[in-house]
């Protein structure tokens, strides 16, 4: 396998690990992959921290849990909002100019959502578009995107998740995010 399809097979399986979790997809085959990809890393603290087990309805709920309060509704708020539009935008607004500029940029490369009522800048859209542009060898686009449009609203999230989140499950997520997203 190439570099740039190992690349997009990564951010599609990070964009997959910030799904709402569903036994479906979060199954000991995806934890063998997460364990393999934080090994291959020598990320030993992070591997062993990694302590659910996905044959557990308990322990999936309790990461379904924590989704909830992270990303959808908490008291007082959602912790880490998952929306880019949120962070780059003066009003702090979901749906506003920035996210029209993202689906913009999707189209301009010759991608689009396939349904009109996603949201272009949530963070699984973007993350599965970073996917197909490495998968298309599109690494201007790649790099354009990630400085433009990713990275500067991506950094302030991950640094909400990393305060907020209780398990280690999604700091893990965001700490590979951020590896594999980091400026060349």
């Amino acid at each position: 396998m190439t570099e740039n399809k190992q690349l997009s097979a990564i951010y599609r399986f990070l964009a997959q690990a910030m799904r709402y979790p569903e036994a479906e997809w979060l199954n000991e085959n995806f934890k063998e992959q997460l364990l393999e990809l934080l090994n291959s890393l020598q990320w030993q603290e992070e591997a062993a921290a990694l302590s659910f087990d996905p044959a557990s309805s308990h322990e999936l709920e309790i990461i379904q849990t924590e989704h909830t309060r992270l990303f959808i509704s908490a008291a007082g708020g959602v912790y880490a909002s998952p929306y880019g539009s949120v962070y780059l935008s003066k009003s702090g607004t979901l749906l506003n100019e920035s996210t029209d500029e993202v689906r913009d940029f999707y189209r301009r490369n010759g991608f689009d959502l396939s349904d009109d009522y996603e949201v272009a800048d949530h963070i699984v859209n973007e993350l599965e578009f970073l996917g197909l542009l490495t998968a298309n060898d599109m690494l201007e686009a790649e790099q354009e995107f990630l400085k433009t449009y990713f990275r500067p609203w991506f950094t302030i999230f991950a640094e909400q998740v990393r305060e907020a989140a209780e398990i280690p499950f999604y700091k893990i997520i965001i700490k590979l995010i951020d590896f594999f997203t980091e400026e060349d």
